[in-house]
């Protein structure tokens, strides 16, 4: 063993002394034209406390051009009992050293594979990517930046682990080694988060652990941090003056990113059938990771991760307070909030059962006034349905391609009622189907409550004094429903941040019993607002020009009436009036 600790301790000896200035440069490495099979070396990872133990790695041989300028070292390891574990998830970025001469870093290996059999990831393609040319974040922004998802009838909690899906991008197959923890949340959240990233096991709070990271450390991406935590924790491989590289494959595949870095310890190893996992706990944030790439991620102790901080109020039965900070990471804010809201629900009552959610959210904006939204959720789903609708507007405002709009903070409060109260709209009557511009209508609109009797609300409404001869539609229904049916009828596109606000300001309530007055109109929308009722030669003109902003309308909101009625409705009906000549 003796060979082995010299190793890591001159790895050590140069990292110290390449930490006196951050301009050194890195120790050697073995490069890859060098590896061959047979070649014998050892690894370094922590698999109890926080020092770093040897394990035994042989070269099976390169696994050349796997993708463009992609190839990775092919590997046995052994010792500690990996021989019958596996690759154990936590020990991605593990370093591998022959003869003193880091070879690379442990990346991956297969699902239900026997052996430890890993792929390697060549340190020269980590270093090349710590130097490489920034680039942004990376990423599609996802299904959840366009307005229509707020009324996309999905299945939420399928939606939601699907978007959480983004934070793991491997090849279908492997398994990258990292572990996933968790403190805080539930075992719903828990369950539906491992749906997407894989096992996510409970962590502690470390207390005692330093704020230096070497070789061979364990290190943890803090995604959420608080009175909720969500974390990945793997392995530092290299250091050189206040950077360093680790995990050794793509953390969320999104470029120049801004996630805190913390120390992490290990209690135990787990061994599993599956796929064995290190159970740890989180130490102190002393850095950030600020490079995601494919060939690892690079940190820099001591720089700030800015984060975006999060208040949710739970009440009912009793009144529950978290605070939290989640990483700022446009493409994957909207899930982590969903994640923290859905985490903190899970955690004051379990996320399921009977119940009704009324939610109100205040998303405070940098030089903007605050966005305040309220929903109404009800039913065996309510929890991960409210959690979606957060994902959904926090979504469209971090990724929107209008303008960049800076979230400052968000303050959540829900309260909770048990039991289900939805209250489908079966119908609608109107006092007289023949009637005049300016004239009032009495609507009875047929409720049907949830396991209770049917009822009749009455609601009187005043017609537009300008209505003009002939059909006037008027549609009934929840809130919701209300929206969707103006954002499709005005054909809203915004080109402004300004129009997306005051559309998102503007959302009503499931609660709200809604009624929309529609009448055939030559309109146009142009440049995001509805423009109806244009006289034919303004229409021609704009019919002739450039249309890339401008939609037809056939039609024109003429009114809205709106209604609180305290219980969460859904459905959407339909009255068609004919206006005759003269006002009422």
């Amino acid at each position: 063993m003796q060979p082995k600790l010299c190793m890591r301790t001159a790895a050590v000896f140069a990292v110290s002394v390449l930490t006196m200035g951050a301009d050194s440069a890195p120790g050697p490495v073995l490069p890859l034209t060098e590896v061959e099979a047979g070649l014998k070396g050892e690894g370094w990872s922590v698999f109890a406390g926080s020092e770093p133990e040897p394990f035994d790695v042989e070269v099976l041989g390169v696994w050349h051009n796997v993708g463009p300028d992609t190839s990775y070292i092919l590997t046995r390891l052994s010792g500690h009992g990996l021989e019958e574990t596996g690759v154990i998830a936590g020990m991605s970025g593990s370093p591998v050293y022959v003869e003193d001469r880091l070879m690379g870093a442990v990346a991956f290996s297969w699902a239900l594979s026997q052996g430890a059999v890993a792929g390697v990831t060549p340190i020269e393609a980590m270093r090349r990517m710590a130097n490489s040319q920034a680039e942004g974040q990376g990423g599609p922004a996802g299904p959840s930046s366009t307005l229509p998802d707020l009324f996309e009838r999905v299945d939420a909690r399928a939606r939601l682990a699907s978007e959480l899906g983004a934070l793991v991008r491997l090849p279908e197959g492997q398994s990258s080694g990292l572990l996933w923890s968790s403190s805080g949340l539930g075992v719903g959240t828990r369950d539906l988060l491992a749906e997407a990233v894989g096992p996510v096991v409970s962590a502690g709070q470390a207390t005692a652990l330093g704020e230096d990271l070497q070789p061979g450390d364990a290190v943890a991406a803090v995604l959420i941090d608080g009175d909720l935590r969500l974390a990945a924790t793997g392995t530092v491989t290299d250091r050189y003056g206040d950077s360093i590289l680790a995990f050794g494959h793509p953390f969320l595949s999104m470029g120049d990113i801004a996630v805190p870095m913390a120390t992490a310890e290990i209690v135990t190893v787990v061994p599993s059938l599956i796929n064995s996992f290190k159970v740890g706990n989180i130490g102190r944030t002393i850095g950030r990771f600020d490079r995601d790439r494919p060939s690892g991620v690079r940190g820099t102790l001591g720089a700030l991760a800015p984060t975006l901080p999060v208040t949710i109020e739970i009440n009912g039965g009793r009144t529950r307070h978290f605070s939290v900070r989640i990483a700022r990471v446009a493409p994957i804010a909207g899930p982590l909030v969903a994640t923290t809201l859905l985490g903190a629900l899970d955690a004051t009552t379990g996320a399921g059962g009977e119940r009704e959610l009324e939610l109100v959210a205040e998303i405070l904006l940098d030089g903007r006034p605050p966005l305040l939204v309220r929903q109404v959720f009800d039913g065996p789903a309510a929890a991960v349905e409210a959690a979606v609708h957060m994902l959904s507007l926090v979504g469209y405002l971090e990724n929107n391609v209008l303008a960049d709009v800076d979230v400052s903070g968000i303050d959540i409060r829900v309260d909770q009622t048990p039991g289900r109260r939805t209250t489908r709209i079966l119908a609608a009557h109107p006092s007289r189907r023949v009637v005049r511009a300016g004239s009032s209508v009495t609507l009875n609109v047929e409720l049907d409550p949830y396991r209770g009797e049917s009822r009749r609300h009455r609601m009187e409404i005043d017609l537009p004094r300008d209505l003009r001869p002939g059909r006037y539609v008027l549609l009934i229904g929840d809130g919701t429903s209300i929206d969707a049916a103006r954002l499709e009828l005005e054909q809203f596109s915004p080109v402004r941040i300004s129009q997306a606000l005051g559309f998102l300001g503007g959302l009503h309530s499931r609660s709200e019993l809604a009624v929309l007055g529609v009448a055939p109109d030559r309109g146009l929308n142009v440049d995001g607002a509805a423009m109806p009722r244009l006289p034919g030669s303004i229409r021609e003109i704009w019919d002739a020009g450039d249309r890339t902003s401008v939609t037809a309308l056939g039609t024109a909101i003429r009114q809205e009436e709106v209604e609180e009625l305290g219980v969460p409705l859904t459905g959407l009906v339909r009255i068609d009036l004919e206006v005759e000549r003269g006002e009422g």
